[in-house]
């Protein structure tokens, strides 16, 4: 194998190469972000393995590509029912969120039957074994072994020497290669040293599990070559001031790619959470306009969440439209519609909504809830608290069908709900002690919430 040296530059932002030096990006449109390196390349000449350069399908084995068991529900459901072996797993999240404390728990878990390596790039190993004896009660962990290398050769080595089923890298920001200059976390670095991690895990059979961290923006810190590598990307949602911790599978090779699990943070850790649906109800009194109840679907979990709305007058020449965990593109379409079909105008008004508890929605199947709130605010009118609404709302105000609707009447039935409001039904599912309303427009939704009465 040949070397030869190259000199290269590379932006900064988007890790985007030239072989000359550009004043602007052509990736990302940054400005004076191009830094110079060099750039090892390789030339082979042949092929000196021994391994074939390719096998009939039916002759591959897939026994060592079972999943592993990481002693976590919530965990192992994420990742569609546990880490397959050799899998390369990487888990982001803003600073504080529970990042490495959710994957010490991890390693502590897998130690008790396989060996495990954590390698801390970013704490001596005094730091990590007080972090563990703070997390861990009784478990076993006469396998798992701690280390502070951040040479990614010399970890390679290490891994393939002493056999290591599984390996935490906490992160990949501190982490360097030698045949990369620049310091660790820059562009260059994360690219080579992701390249290294790929092969640990793919050549070597290891299963990874990476730490990195995001930028100001949110978005994992780093080039996008990153997320495309890895085999799943776990992203730690939530504020560190509340007492809750959503991780949200936004990739994942082996499974589904909209599951969420909630953890709550205690003095010990992170604790799975048995039922979510406790964190995203407020007690609000039950004759207070302006909320509403939705229920949704994440991944193959159904939830109970409260959605609630404020309209004031406003004496701005343009109204505030502020939300907290929903895209404000979406209420602006729902606002549109209910003033273009239901002429219920809020162009004179303030308009706030928020998801209790922080939960950020993604799914069409809030917009009945959203704007049952909304209609509730501006007609001072309170929702009962036994109440909950399913439904997407299109352009001409019909209300739609959702997947998994069924599961989620069953959630509502399960914790007390006495009426649920959902779109005209094709298959009415029958659901003990709740009262199924069905709604063809929003012109339904305006006169039920019109006519809304208290439960005795």
């Amino acid at each position: 194998m040949a070397k030869k040296k190259k000199t290269m530059f590379i932006c900064s932002h988007c890790g985007y190469s030239s072989v000359k030096w550009l004043g602007r990006c052509p990736g990302c449109g940054e400005w004076e972000s191009f830094e110079e390196k060099d750039e090892t390349l390789f030339t082979i000449s042949a092929h000196s393995s021994d391994a074939p350069l390719y096998t009939h399908i039916d002759a591959i084995d897939t026994t060592q590509a079972d999943r592993i068991d990481c002693g976590s529900v919530e965990f192992n459901r994420i990742l569609g029912g546990g880490a397959v072996r050799g899998s390369y797993n990487l888990i982001s999240g803003a600073p504080g969120v529970g990042k490495s404390t959710l994957m010490l728990q991890i390693a502590l878990k897998l130690a008790a039957h396989r060996k495990v390596l954590y390698l801390s790039g970013e704490e001596s190993a005094p730091q990590v074994k007080m972090r563990f004896g703070r997390l861990t009660k009784a478990e076993a962990k006469s396998q798992l072994f701690v280390s502070n290398e951040n040479n990614i050769e010399l970890l390679r080595e290490i891994v393939e020497q002493e056999k290591f089923e599984v390996v935490f890298v906490d992160s990949i920001q501190s982490v360097f290669s030698t045949a990369v200059t620049g310091i660790p976390g820059a562009v260059g670095q994360i690219k080579e040293c992701a390249v290294r991690l790929l092969e640990i895990a793919k050549k070597s059979g290891v299963t990874l599990f990476v730490i990195g961290h995001v930028t100001k923006s949110g978005t994992i810190a780093g080039p996008m070559l990153l997320e495309h590598m890895v085999d799943t990307v776990l992203y730690f949602e939530g504020d560190p001031t509340l007492g809750y911790r959503v991780l949200r599978t936004t990739k994942n090779r082996f499974g589904g790619t909209d599951e969420i699990g909630i953890f709550t943070m205690t003095s010990q850790g992170l604790e799975e959470v048995e039922n979510p649906s406790q964190f995203f109800i407020s007690n609000r009194e039950e004759h207070t306009s302006g909320g509403a109840l939705a229920l949704i679907m994440e991944g193959t979990r159904p939830f109970l969440i409260e959605v609630q709305s404020l309209a004031t007058n406003s004496n701005l020449p343009q109204p505030r439209r502020v939300t907290s965990g929903i895209d404000n593109g979406r209420l602006a379409m729902i606002t549109a519609v209910l003033e273009k079909r239901g002429d219920v105008y809020f162009s004179s008004f303030d308009v706030f909504v928020n998801v209790v508890g922080g939960l950020k929605l993604k799914t069409p199947a809030s917009d009945l809830p959203i704007a049952a709130s909304l209609l509730s605010s501006m007609f001072s009118i309170a929702v009962p608290s036994r109440v909950a609404f399913i439904g997407e709302m299109g352009l001409a105000g019909e209300i739609r069908e959702v997947p998994g609707i069924e599961l989620m009447l069953k959630e509502g039935a399960r914790l007390g709900l006495k009426r649920i409001y959902v779109p005209v039904l094709r298959h009415k599912p029958k659901v003990k002690g709740v009262e199924l309303v069905e709604l063809k427009n929003i012109f339904g939704l305006i006169e039920e919430v019109r006519t809304m009465k208290i439960f005795e």
